[in-house]
């Protein structure tokens, strides 16, 4: 009897056509539109708590409520010694989970890619959209690129990252070249759906899309970690 490898599933219901990225279902959705709503979930999400004071956060260079890109993953403060770190699936999450450790201790490390659904919010009313559904000012004063911070959206705790993505052109020059702003949404697996669904009914007005996660013949994490 041939051997099949399990498919993981985001909690998001994907948009057709779907296709598979790193063992994951992922729709392959292509959109036009100015703001978009992607469902990240197949990232490698990596929960770390560490002293501030010890080395692996001091080499970091970031405080609480930063964002920064290192060896392919996307690293954020977002509580008090406590740390994301956000991989493409698919990537070294073995190695770059392994930097985090430098033989300090105490330190723990938790692998909750299948415990947290994540989506990225992309596009200049991308902010309008969220002072929606959350009372966080984000007006670039306040939380300019490569903010980290957890808040309440929709009802529901969610980490929220700020991170201007540069997104591919690949696949179509229709396509802006950059997403003058965007943001992660981090919140509990049981939550992803009635997250998503907020997102989209409160952009509505703004014409948002969902895009999928991996076009075909594109690498998409480009659209994560660029």
């Amino acid at each position: 009897m041939a051997e099949r490898s399990p498919i993981a599933r985001s909690p998001i219901k994907q948009v057709p056509p779907v296709t598979m990225v790193a063992g994951w279902e992922a729709s392959a959705r292509l959109s036009t539109s100015s703001l978009r709503l992607v469902d990240c979930t197949p990232c490698t999400k990596i929960l770390v708590r560490a002293r501030t004071a010890s080395p692996w956060v001091q080499t970091l260079g970031i405080g609480r409520g930063r964002v920064i890109t290192r060896s392919g993953a996307l690293i954020a403060g977002i509580g008090y010694e406590e740390w994301l770190v956000l991989i493409p699936p698919g990537g070294p999450s073995r190695s770059a989970a392994a930097e985090t450790s430098n033989g300090e201790m105490p330190l723990t490390k938790v692998d909750i890619t299948h415990a947290r659904a994540m989506i990225r919010i992309a596009g200049t009313d991308s902010a309008k959209v969220l002072s929606k559904l959350c009372g966080i000012d984000f007006r670039d004063a306040v939380t300019p690129d490569n903010t980290a911070l957890r808040s309440s959206v929709a009802r529901i705790v969610t980490e929220i990252l700020r991170h201007d993505a540069v997104r591919s052109t690949a696949a179509s020059e229709q396509i802006p070249a950059a997403a003058p702003r965007s943001y992660l949404l981090l919140c509990d697996r049981s939550a992803g759906q009635y997250l998503f669904d907020s997102l989209l009914d409160a952009g509505c007005e703004y014409g948002i899309d969902v895009e999928g996660f991996a076009d075909i013949g594109n690498d998409k994490s480009k659209l994560v970690f660029a």
